[in-house]
């Protein structure tokens, strides 16, 4: 039973959903594409219309860094968090980029680090199969890459980690790998039937050069005037301080739908982690009370950081789970637990996703997340 009636709303409020304008579009969204991201325009109008310069705005499960880079692009500050490591990175490299200086001198560093640095020729069942998406001369450089990159968690590595995490795995001319995918890490069995059947070529490429041709393209715009902050908190248990926050745009883990550590196998493994064991620290379930509560811990967090008056808007999808296909409105599912914590909640605003704007455009129309909903939740002044 759900705690009251929702009022339910079209999203054509919400100007411009799905195309990006020209004046929205940086260089650095470009950075590294990955599943169940926010399009531009939906960061950019909650920032606008629901803050002022100055605010703090949180996304407690920042994926690729978009709401807080946005944040910064508006002169308010940008916080970003997110459990899983690859899109710590990419938050981590939004909220504070650095210099084409310092990555051409980062660059410099790597190289004669590679250089001195011997690969292992026992390889681990990952290192078979991350191979299988590069030649060999270009497979050597990555392990090296990898090698020489895993524990140094200075500004400049992470930085650099972000631009290779989007060089992984894509069909540009910088890419390391054969054609493939950008947004998710492909199944290595897949690849090899795929290579196969469509006699693709493995390119030979000079990753260091790539990673400069990258980054110049990435840093070609103007960075924000202001830094952010990135954390890698589990979204239960956040390092912020309560009321520190004046607005959250945040989109949870879709329920029992996306598999993120899977979908990030090859890019893990870069940084030197096993996407099976990160699996067992996400919330990747189709079980309502597996789900049900780790929600539920999430949103008392995001209540406790959230300034009394301010703003909680949480996107959601439409799934269908269990043998049957069940059907679950996800944003209805958790109003309980945002009432329970003492959010008003205001209405929710519902939009049909395009099929050529799903994350994975090659499945039938009837499978994936065609519909999402924005939960507009506010915490009361008096709390």
């Amino acid at each position: 039973m759900l705690a009251q009636k929702v009022i339910s709303i079209p999203i054509t409020k919400i100007e411009n959903n799905w195309k990006t304008k020209s004046d929205l579009a940086h260089s650095m969204h470009s950075a590294c594409s990955r599943i169940c991201s926010f399009p531009i325009s939906i960061p950019n109008y909650f920032i606008r219309n629901y803050t002022k310069e100055g605010d703090v705005v949180f996304d407690s499960w920042s994926g690729k860094g978009t709401v807080p880079f946005e944040a910064l692009r508006n002169n308010r500050i940008g916080i970003g968090n997110d459990k899983s490591p690859e899109a710590y990175i990419l938050t981590h490299a939004k909220v504070k980029p650095i210099t084409i200086e310092a990555l051409q001198q980062c660059l410099i560093k790597l190289k004669r680090r590679m250089s001195r640095t011997n690969i292992n020729e026992d390889h681990t069942e990952l290192d078979r199969n991350a191979s299988i998406f590069y030649s060999k001369k270009t497979f050597e450089q990555v392990l090296r890459l990898k090698k020489v990159l895993i524990g140094d968690n200075s500004r400049d590595a992470i930085f650099t980690k972000a631009i290779i995490l989007g060089l992984l795995h894509g069909n540009g001319t910088n890419h390391f790998s054969l054609p493939c995918s950008h947004s998710y890490s492909m199944a290595p069995n897949y690849v090899k039937k795929y290579v196969k059947k469509h006699h693709l070529r493995k390119p030979s490429r000079n990753v260091l050069e790539c990673i400069l041709n990258r980054g110049k393209a990435l840093l070609a715009n103007p960075m924000p005037n202001i830094e952010g902050y990135a954390f890698n908190d589990d979204s239960t248990n956040l390092s912020l301080e309560s009321k520190s926050v004046n607005m959250i745009l945040t989109s949870p883990p879709y329920f029992g739908i996306q598999t993120y550590a899977w979908a990030n196998w090859l890019r893990l493994w870069f940084l030197g982690y096993n996407y099976k064991e990160i699996k067992k620290t996400l919330a990747e379930s189709g079980a309502a009370s597996v789900y049900g509560n780790f929600m539920k811990d999430s949103i008392n967090e995001l209540y406790r950081v959230l300034k009394p008056g301010g703003r909680c808007f949480i996107v959601v999808g439409d799934v269908k789970i269990g043998p049957k296909k069940q059907p679950i409105k996800t944003a209805e599912f958790l109003l309980p637990y945002c009432q329970d914590v003492g959010f008003e909640v205001e209405k929710i605003v519902r939009d049909t996703i395009p099929s050529g704007k799903r994350v994975m455009t090659y499945i039938s129309e009837n499978q994936g997340i065609k519909k999402e909903r924005i939960i507009y939740l506010k915490k009361p002044r008096h709390r």
